[in-house]
């Protein structure tokens, strides 16, 4: 049992699903697109000469594509719609726990350490679009309105305030420390929504239940936008502890 962009197979336990417009679908590519090549570019931007842990940009971008193929494989089995629980939440949970791990890696450490603090916190800023593209699949009938602003997802708030911290947090080191406890919470809430929102036992009794793990390209959104958030904060929290250690010396 496959499953197909955007379309529901026969003999399928949940609801019928809506895909998303053509360019709510483009617009979310190219954010799953913009977040890899942000990361793959601060490691080559950061990287020493003598550094060998590092490696070559174009080996890391392998690495990130056969990440990918094994997502895809994944969700093209139909694994989670033979059992979301509990293959779902660990999808959810296995995937951000990766990315996380990678902010405390070698490679983690080069860019949290190399990088511009404004980089740093501009990078969230790719979580504003990805709102405007929920609000747009919530409209649509593609998930339900509690991931939207207008529901219980305000992670808006995390892009708007990257957008416009970052031009001013080298030298308002504090405005830094507030962004990164705001966008944390914010980043737990859509966790805690995204749950309640899915088909689980306990959840939240909603229309359309949140099936996006279901199909592809939607399933992205958890190892590259979800994942890529928390990673984001992980190399943010690191640099930033590591200049209080430096200004306590």
């Amino acid at each position: 049992m496959r499953v197909k962009f955007g379309k529901k197979i026969a003999m399928n336990p949940f609801l019928a699903f809506v895909p998303g417009s053509s360019t709510s679908l483009r617009v979310f590519v190219v954010i799953c697109i913009a977040i890899v090549i942000a990361f793959v570019g601060a490691a080559n931007v950061s990287r020493q000469p003598r550094s060998r842990f590092v490696g070559p940009p174009l080996r890391l971008l392998a690495d990130l594509v056969v990440y990918g193929f094994l997502i895809t494989a994944i969700v093209s089995s139909g694994l989670f719609q033979r059992a979301f629980i509990p293959y779902g939440p660990i999808f959810l949970f296995g995937t951000v726990a990766i990315a996380i791990s990678v902010g405390f890696s070698r490679i983690g450490t080069t860019i949290a350490m190399g990088m511009p603090l404004g980089y740093l916190v501009g990078f969230q800023g790719f979580r504003l679009p990805l709102e405007w593209v929920l609000h747009e699949w919530s409209l649509g009938g593609t998930i339900p309105n509690t991931m939207t602003w207008s529901g219980s997802n305000w992670d808006i708030l995390s892009g708007l305030m990257a957008c416009i911290a970052c031009a001013f947090v080298s030298k308002r080191l504090w405005l830094a420390w507030v962004f990164n406890f705001l966008g944390i919470t914010l980043l737990l809430n859509v966790a805690r929504v995204a749950i309640m929102s899915s088909p689980v036992p306990f959840g939240w009794q909603v229309e359309p239940p949140l099936e996006l793990i279901l199909y592809l390209p939607y399933a992205y959104i958890v190892p590259i936008c979800v994942g890529g958030a928390a990673l984001g904060h992980v190399l943010l929290t690191r640099r930033l502890l590591a200049m209080r250690i430096e200004a306590n010396q």
